[in-house]
């Protein structure tokens, strides 16, 4: 059952910059609904011996707007380029069934909302995170520089994907599923991006 991802995720959330629920769960959202897309890239995975490496997954997070109340609903989307062994070691590990973080996020989840095999197109280039599933949802977004031209990061945070996460801010949002009755934008709200490594 041993598994391990290794890559990059960002994420564009329908806050203001900076996003309260950083600081802590318990504090309120900007909005009534916390509405977010996490995109995920593998660079290096492994579930007994199933080499995950190079695809791509999105866990699509609406949730109230004290996240740490739980009622989460989630939608999974992976990469359609999985085949059937992939699609099954991803799918296990992202339902929490294999342990690890995915597993810690369970309890906050109320509904469950599916699961899809899309294309999805993940760059990553110069401070800059785009994803695309083509008519789904289009998410890219940029780092926010402070002093010395730095990207500013916030840290000694609790959060899926580690302790510190460089900020960004979001140059295009949109998402619309009607399968799951979901549509947003997200345009010039917040993001957050980091390298990440889940294991079990």
């Amino acid at each position: 059952m041993a598994w391990s991802l290794k890559g990059e995720y960002f994420e564009n959330c329908n806050c203001e910059i900076f996003c309260p629920c950083e600081a802590s769960a318990e504090f309120k959202a900007d909005n009534e609904r916390c509405q977010v897309p996490m995109a995920c890239h593998i660079d290096k995975g492994d579930k007994d011996g199933v080499s995950l490496d190079g695809l791509n997954f999105i866990l699509l997070i609406d949730s109230p707007q004290v996240m740490g109340s739980g009622n989460w609903r989630v939608g999974v989307y992976i990469d359609e380029r999985a085949d059937a062994s992939q699609r099954e070691a991803l799918g296990a590990i992202l339902s929490g069934s294999a342990g690890g973080p995915p597993e810690a996020l369970g309890p906050l989840i109320g509904e469950q909302l599916g699961v899809k095999f899309v294309p999805i197109d993940y760059s990553s280039s110069n401070g800059r995170k785009r994803v695309v599933v083509p008519g789904i949802m289009e998410f890219e977004v940029e780092g926010v520089k402070g002093a010395e031209g730095k990207v500013v990061e916030v840290t000694n945070i609790d959060h899926p994907m580690g302790s510190n996460l460089a900020v960004a801010k979001s140059l295009v949002g949109k998402y619309d599923d009607p399968d799951w009755g979901l549509s947003f934008d997200n345009t010039g709200k917040n993001g957050n991006y980091r390298e990440f490594a889940w294991q079990a």
